[in-house]
């Protein structure tokens, strides 16, 4: 079910659109009126439109989980916190409810039939092509989303996205050749390219601590958990051939070669003997669980291991970090034995001392400086380059006119470029260093104008709708007066 939930996640989770909505890169501004303070059910009101507390904590819970997702599970409010994840997610929805307002103003609506065939669309509630009541209704249960919260996030989406298409620019054939210059300006350069074995690093150390000092964040302690383990072996006795035989012919499709074809008795003859005797000692390991969680005995040793520690299979990984502290485990085989394992605590990430970071630090440390150096190096270059490369004219897409330079160095060379104002300078792409100057520029060719003319006008008009929104949103800040109730944001 997760992986299914994973799988169909766009269309299950109440969107916040911080990705989606080109202006919310404004900043968190002018926002006027802050109240703070609970005042019934809502964080915020922007005009007539309220912000609820609901759909905070949903929009919240929901980038936290993406986030935790991506830092592997490591994610703690305080993290969050300095991230300022709360303050984000506000100012999205506020940036929403201004929108609403303007939607509002202007007439603007989204019928309950359009939300209703907005939803029937959407896979994850299909079962043979066809919209599924019960797979819709199960579906949000997983979530633990209600029908009206989720249909009324469909709603307010639906009403954003209409709202912006109606403001979408057209381009004029002026602006098309202006935007179609500005991606397909041809550039001829002078260049010379510097490799990271050209600079040498010398390491001080006090310099080095330093670096340590202000970068402690980066060189954490993995995920650790003390545990209380009893080993139980097989005993040392000899397996019965019948057994034997009769365990291969029950458990035969374990015992398979890279291609899974199954191996005959033969050759893993000794394997499956491993396997009986670990079935003989299984009923010692349960006395040995029922003793434990009596506290009739205490456990053989003490562990700390790093979380993932190959010692552990990933099942008996996955019981452990899912345990609360204290939990005794039920035996597990690990290995040629059975371990009956006791979660006693788990110890958080926490910054390496500068002893225990020192390899990692010292690696960091001498690339970083590298790059300074390197970079340092090409710049100083660019102020002659009469003796280097002269390049033919060269667009974003010409990445093959560029040695000694690989089609991906290139690229990223001609996109860092084409981005610069500079006329002449050095761009840093990895272990190398290009140092460059324009020394001549033509404009677009009417040809490429023609066989381009979908793609600059999509980029045209992505541009200037971006534009726009931001402008309206500053305009729509002054217009509607935004009140907050929450305390603290961030």
């Amino acid at each position: 079910m997760i992986t299914w939930m994973q799988k169909h996640r766009k269309y299950l989770v109440i969107t916040i659109w911080i990705s989606t909505i080109a202006f919310v890169g404004a900043g968190f501004v002018g926002w006027g009126t802050y109240q703070y303070g609970s005042k019934s059910k809502n964080v915020a009101k922007v005009g007539d439109v309220p912000v609820t507390y609901a759909a905070f904590e949903s929009a919240y819970g929901n980038l936290y989980q993406q986030y935790n997702q991506a830092m592997g599970g490591r994610l703690d409010e305080a993290t969050a916190k300095r991230m300022g994840l709360k303050k984000r997610v506000l100012q999205s929805l506020v940036y929403q409810a201004l929108i609403k307002n303007f939607a509002k103003e202007h007439g603007i609506i989204v019928s309950d039939e359009e939300v209703q065939k907005e939803i029937v669309s959407i896979p994850a509630f299909q079962k043979n092509g066809h919209f599924d009541k019960s797979t819709y209704l199960a579906t949000l249960k997983n979530m633990r989303t209600k029908p009206k919260i989720f249909e009324s996030s469909i709603k307010d989406e639906l009403l954003i996205k209409k709202t912006l298409r109606l403001l979408t620019p057209g381009v004029a054939p002026l602006e098309l050749e202006a935007f179609g210059a500005a991606l397909f300006m041809a550039d001829k350069l002078r260049y010379k390219v510097f490799t990271s074995d050209q600079i040498k690093v010398t390491v001080d150390e006090k310099e080095l601590k330093s670096w340590w000092e202000k970068h402690k964040s980066d060189y954490m302690t993995p995920k650790r958990y003390k545990l209380a383990i009893t080993w139980i072996a097989p005993k040392n006795e000899s397996i019965d051939d019948k057994e034997i035989e009769e365990y291969y012919k029950s458990h035969r499709t374990e015992f398979t070669d890279k291609e899974g074809k199954i191996l005959p008795l033969e050759k893993v003859r000794d394997l499956v003997a491993k396997k009986v005797a670990l079935k003989h000692t299984k009923k010692e390991a349960e006395l040995a669980y029922i003793a434990l969680k009596k506290g009739k005995a205490s456990p053989q040793e003490t562990i700390v291991a790093d979380a993932g520690d190959s010692r552990f299979s990933p099942d008996i990984w996955k019981a452990i970090e899912s345990a609360a502290p204290g939990t005794l485990l039920k035996p597990k085989v690990t290995g040629d034995r059975y371990a009956v394992i006791q979660v006693a605590e788990m110890i958080l990430p926490k910054p390496k001392s500068f002893e225990e970071a020192y390899s990692q630090v010292k690696a960091d440390y001498i690339s970083k400086k590298r790059e300074e150096l390197l970079l340092a190096l090409a710049k100083k270059a660019s102020d002659d380059l009469k003796d280097a490369k002269l390049s033919d004219y060269v667009t974003r897409d010409d990445a093959d006119k560029l040695p000694p330079l690989s089609k991906d160095e290139a690229t990223r060379f001609l996109q860092q470029l084409f981005s610069s104002k500079s006329q002449k300078g050095a761009i840093l792409i990895g272990n190398k260093a290009v140092s460059y100057e324009v020394v001549e520029q033509k404009l677009l060719d009417s040809d490429k104008l023609t066989q381009y003319k979908t793609f600059i006008e999509q980029n045209a008009k992505k541009i200037k709708s971006d534009l726009l929104q931001s402008r309206l949103i500053e305009r729509l800040q002054q217009k509607y007066p935004i009140e907050i109730y929450i305390k603290e944001t961030e």
